[in-house]
């Protein structure tokens, strides 16, 4: 397999839309399945402030396509991101931002989520995030992705939007929904999942709404000298937790609907009031694959798997649509500090490799052919527009049509059966972003601006 460092130009947007947390990701994971063409392309790298990359993850708002990249920096200095807008294009621009207290609030961060409101998470790989010497005191950390907010003065603790601190040696995280996420706790060897509810904005402090959950019937392990990371990925069902179990050699996941509070006091001393802090049990649990070397980053679509190995640096894909897991093929990546690991929004696989300092995306020929236009283009009338839109199809049509904000917040979901449909938006001025769903894998989106 041939490595390149070129860009590869995609085309027109188009953006591909499904249900849950994967939304907008198109499975083309089998084009990658024996295929001799595979290249792997250098996207950003030290020029663009990467270094000691652990995790990447895509802003939910895909038009952008704005891919965030987490350093793990050091333990005193904290982390920081470098946000790549137009990720891959030729029009591939970059900043590098560092909150004044990610030294607390992102020390030694190990993954990076987003959820659909825009919002993003980091996990800490750090014992604790005050550096005194003292207890173990640290956990995931909330943030927003306005560029307005993050990283901007905001008080004595940084911008950061919420932390609940009952996770140390963070290993991995994955969003739910809303301020909802789960992460790999290294230091108890349980997932946990954390509900920051609703923030308390830019620099506060008020943890007194969080919820927590120990899932502690298993016990996952880290990697013993706190360099690989073990990721995690929420299917779009929002049922199966996939988790990469680093120190166990497998993946694993658990039935995030299944469970019940055990009762008492959880295994982990709670630091801090919170609205609930529970120890959950009895809830299922399966082997996915085992038998693994040194596993770190994984995705999910459908009913496809990626894993990365850290050290061979291969990409290896499965078919879960039974279990355990059947290995499909492995992408030898020529690289071999391979962590984080996402598929994309034109359906292409994306790793970081920490050594060499890079974002890379793996690239088979002609898969953007499979990027297909909706069965009609459509107009919006007026655009900008006070609220009410007309939108119109050339060709007759079923589908669906998805609005969303800046944040990739839905704002409503209309239905089209025919060309013409009339809408009423109530929202506030600004950018927003109409799609046309006609099916799993055929949409296309559009701006509208209200005024």
């Amino acid at each position: 397999m041939k490595t390149t460092n070129t860009f590869i130009c995609l085309g027109a947007f188009i953006l591909i839309q499904s249900a849950g947390l994967a939304q907008g990701v198109p499975n083309y994971i089998d084009t990658y399945v024996g295929n001799g063409s595979i290249t792997v392309n250098k996207i950003a790298g030290s020029t663009n402030q990467i270094y000691s990359p652990t995790d990447l993850d895509f802003h939910p708002t895909f038009a952008n396509m704005e891919l965030w990249v987490i350093n793990r920096s050091t333990e005193n200095l904290g982390g920081n991101t470098v946000t790549i807008y137009d990720a891959g294009e030729p029009t591939q621009t970059s900043v590098y931002k560092k909150d004044d207290n990610s030294w607390h609030f992102m020390s030694l961060p190990t993954g990076i989520a987003f959820s659909e409101n825009g919002n993003w998470a980091n996990s800490t790989g750090v014992y604790d995030a005050n550096h005194n010497g003292g207890a173990a005191f640290t956990g995931p950390a909330l943030w927003s992705s306005d560029m307005a907010v993050y990283a901007q003065p905001s008080g004595g603790n940084g911008s950061h939007l919420d932390m609940l601190h009952l996770s140390p040696y963070c290993q991995g995280i994955a969003a739910e929904v809303d301020n909802i996420f789960w992460v790999f706790d290294g230091y108890t060897n349980d997932i946990v999942r954390y509900d920051f509810g609703g923030d308390h904005g830019p620099g506060g402090a008020d943890h007194d709404n969080g919820k927590v959950r120990r899932y502690s019937d298993d016990a996952v392990a880290k990697d013993p000298n706190n360099e690989i990371v073990s990721h995690l990925e929420l299917d779009a069902n929002a049922q199966w937790l996939y988790v990469v179990d680093h120190g166990n050699q497998r993946v694993i996941r658990i039935d995030i609907t299944t469970g019940s509070n055990l009762g008492g006091t959880p295994n982990y001393p709670s630091p801090e009031t919170l609205a609930e802090y529970a120890e959950y049990t009895g809830y299922t649990q399966e082997t996915v694959v085992s038998g693994l070397s040194k596993p770190a980053g994984i995705d999910i679509v459908e009913n496809r798997m990626i894993v990365s190995e850290y050290e061979s640096g291969e990409i290896i894909i499965y078919d879960i649509s039974t279990m355990p897991a059947v290995e499909l093929d492995r992408i030898a990546s020529g690289y071999n500090t391979v962590q984080g690991v996402t598929i994309g929004p034109k359906g292409y696989i994306w790793f970081v490799d920490e050594s060499s300092r890079g974002v890379y995306r793996v690239e088979v020929p002609n898969l953007e052919v499979n990027e297909l236009t909706a069965s009609a283009n459509f107009t919006l009338f007026p655009n900008p527009s006070s609220g009410d839109v007309q939108l119109n199809v050339k060709n007759k049509i079923d589908a669906t049509i998805e609005v969303r904000d800046l944040q990739g917040k839905l704002v409503t979901v209309e239905t089209i059966s025919g060309q013409t449909l009339t809408m009423n938006l109530n929202v506030l001025p600004g950018m927003y972003f109409v799609t046309m769903i006609a099916d799993e894998f055929n949409s296309v989106t559009q701006r509208l601006v209200i005024k």
